[in-house]
């Protein structure tokens, strides 16, 4: 049986539309990057080990840059009392914003545009997760540690 090429035609975006549907379908168990719980479980696979500190426990202030997408140094390990000094050099606004609410004053985007300053002190000890909210979420992106050591 042969179908008139009219016929193919007229059938050719629905069939465009079923593959693209089909295409659309997610598993409901996938991590979705925007999942609060999604991101808990990411942040409590990972441990203290996998991660590698610079040492700044000589120092009394250190210095984290905030550049489009990412904080250098990351990851830093400080002794109580020291301040962290962060600097948007990158292009675009930024902030700083503890992943555990109330960790410490969070530097707000309207603060923290190219070329500006902002610091947290920390007095306590622990490790402390910091993250962009422009660029990331509170594991993934645009995220940062302090560890606070005696």
């Amino acid at each position: 049986m042969r179908i008139p090429r009219t016929a193919l035609v007229a059938l050719l975006p629905l069939g465009l539309a079923i593959g693209l549907a089909a295409c659309g379908e997610s598993d409901s168990s996938a991590p979705n990057d925007r999942d609060d719980a999604s991101d808990e479980a990411v942040e409590s696979e990972e441990t203290v080990e996998e991660v590698e500190y610079e040492d700044y426990t000589d120092s009394d202030e250190v210095l984290v840059e905030a550049t489009d997408n990412r904080f250098t140094d990351q990851y830093v390990e400080v002794k109580a009392g020291t301040t962290v000094e962060f600097v948007n050099d990158g292009l675009n606004p930024h902030n700083v914003f503890p992943s555990e609410d109330d960790a410490f004053e969070p530097i707000e985007t309207e603060n923290f545009d190219s070329g500006d300053e902002g610091s947290v002190t920390f007095d306590e000890t622990g490790e402390f997760l910091y993250y962009c909210t422009l660029h990331g979420t509170r594991t993934k992106g645009m995220v940062g540690r302090v560890n606070v050591v005696e």
